[in-house]
């Protein structure tokens, strides 16, 4: 009966849905010297620590009137490890955490006594503790790490205005990297191999959620909000799930990080125009956060890439927008496995000026750029991939990349480049040199067929790491997809991924081991030219028939 009466209640509540103001926090706190250098193991988040980080910036978005407040994944405690495991771990959701006239001193009675106190709904990104999981872990082979009874997990929480534990999500997809072991890979037959990888986590503190965690929760505005973490932006698990449950606002705490940090608002803005939702991204890391709405042609908030040294951190800002929960949201429908295959590609280097239709085609691909109709300058390489991606999933994709990106180093190719694997060559950075800013004064045409996809990302980006506007969208054009992409800006890449999205998605593991962002030891995570492993072809000739293997 209770559960009825739950289900009225969150139908009333979305009935009675109202516009809201949100605020997504960019940069990780910069603690006093003072709290850093304290025994901040008095608790796992200190008096201290809460009042550097969470106090001000809760205080002030309600002065803006702001409804929710999303604070970046991981937000605060450096070293959970070094602390002593809590007595009592954080409750269930639903749960009273600030009663009236009762002392506290949990860290998270702490946070949510703030956000009853000033009346705005705060969701925060933590390590906590847990009960340890089965193992073993997927991509290493080996079990979770467990101390007694304990292991840490990756959490999202979200606290109520009445001082109420609103939910908990915990982080399945796991971010990970996987080094070869040596740094000379082995090319054999026009092929590439891998010589074995080494399992390396960047979330390697922290257990995964055993299954996919579709975690929801209706707001007192009435917005029923899903949350992911981010890694897992990239899987259809759980957000399929949270879709099915009526989400249209998804909030994305991540540490998406590296000098690559600003090219990640393409993949963002793509994420809420392909499902249709509003996406609320908060990045501890340089660049990368914005509250991206579902509809492409209302401007997003951005929140540009910083370049910083580590003795000028990234400095905290905030982004705020107004908001409306879309409709319906976009859920493709389900397809059949995907083939499990190494990722495979085709590149070509392209002069914008010549206006050409230009074609690739791979077993599951086809890609066609027409630019009879945007005249231009500055080269660029138009190219096409299909298979296992980077972090384990099929992707099929069409794409163009400016040359002027492959002359910045270190920022030259957006992560999600790397993970859809676009490879380039020695003779692609010889031709590239002294090329000029990708412009165009029409709109190129970048169609892909792939039957074996179902899902469609459009990307794009400017030179200056912005998103143009409007904001890159797909539109079906017969049986392919048609990228449609602003140009009023120098253009530094524009892609359209697609996906054969299951139900609850996992990574693919050729060969017993999933892939990795990370191509070789290069432990910066930054692609420049003389920290790569020989793992793509060295010749343009020899990408006809490269494949990677990992």
């Amino acid at each position: 009966m209770t559960s009825i009466w739950l289900v009225l209640l969150e139908l009333y509540l979305a009935a009675a849905s109202r516009p809201y103001r949100a605020r997504v926090v960019a940069g990780n706190p910069i603690v006093p010297k003072s709290c850093a250098d304290r025994n901040h193991c008095e608790s796992v988040f200190p008096d201290c620590l809460i009042n550097a980080s969470l106090a001000g910036p809760i205080k002030k978005a309600a002065e803006d009137q702001v409804d929710i407040l999303v604070f970046p994944e991981a937000y605060g405690p450096d070293d959970p490890y070094s602390c002593t495991k809590p007595d009592t771990l954080l409750p269930a959701p639903g749960t009273m955490l600030c009663p009236d006239g009762v002392a506290v001193t949990s860290w998270w009675a702490k946070v949510a006594c703030l956000a009853k106190q000033h009346r705005v709904l705060v969701v925060l990104g933590v390590y906590d503790w847990g009960a340890c999981t089965p193992g073993p872990d997927p991509f290493l082979h080996r079990p979770f790490q467990c101390f007694g009874n304990l292991t840490m997990f990756n959490k999202a929480v979200a606290f109520g205005i009445d001082g109420t534990l609103l939910a908990v999500h915990h982080k399945h997809h796991l971010a990970h990297s996987l080094l070869p072991k040596e740094n000379i890979s082995q090319k054999r037959d026009g092929l590439v191999y891998n010589p074995g990888p080494l399992g390396v986590y960047n979330d390697d503190v922290c257990a995964a959620w055993p299954v996919p965690d579709s975690t929801t929760f209706m707001s007192h505005f009435g917005v029923k909000f899903g949350m992911i973490i981010c890694h897992e932006i990239n899987f259809a698990s759980p957000v399929r799930s949270m879709i099915k449950e009526g989400v249209r606002d998804v909030i994305f705490p991540t540490q998406w990080g590296g000098s690559y940090g600003g090219y990640f608002g393409g993949t963002q803005s793509g994420f809420a125009v392909a499902h249709q939702v509003n996406l609320l991204s908060a990045n501890g890391m340089n660049g990368g956060s914005g509250i991206w709405p579902a509809d492409p042609n209302k401007p997003p908030v951005q929140i540009i890439s910083t370049e910083t040294t580590p003795d000028d951190p990234t400095p905290q800002r905030f982004g705020t927008l107004d908001l409306e929960s879309p409709a319906a949201a976009k859920l493709p429908p389900v397809m059949a496995p995907a083939p499990v295959h190494p990722l495979r590609s085709k590149t070509r280097l392209l002069e914008a000026s010549h206006m050409p239709t230009t074609e690739l085609s791979l077993p599951e691909v086809h890609c066609q750029l027409d630019l009879h109709d945007a005249g231009g300058k500055g080269l660029f390489l138009f190219g096409a991939s299909a298979g296992i991606n980077v972090v384990g999933m099929f992707e099929a994709s069409c794409w163009i990349l400016s040359c002027e990106n492959l002359q910045q180093a270190p920022r030259m190719i957006p992560d999600f480049a790397r993970i859809a694997f676009w490879p380039v060559t020695e003779e692609d950075l010889a031709a590239c040199k002294g090329a000029a800013p990708l412009t165009f004064t029409g709109t190129p045409k970048l169609e892909i067929t792939a039957p074996g996809s179902n899902f469609f990302l459009p990307v794009g980006q400017c030179q200056d790491t912005s998103v143009p506007t409007p904001r890159p969208r797909t539109e079906a054009a017969g049986v392919a997809h048609r990228l449609m992409l602003a140009t009023q800006c120098p253009l530094s890449f524009g892609a359209i991924r697609s996906f054969s999205q299951v139900e609850f998605e996992d990574p693919q593991c050729p060969s017993g081991f999933c892939p990795s962002p990370t191509l070789c030891n290069d432990s910066s995570w930054e692609w420049k030219f003389g920290a790569w492993c020989e793992i793509v072809p060295r010749n343009l000739s020899d990408l006809e028939v490269a494949q990677l293997f990992v």
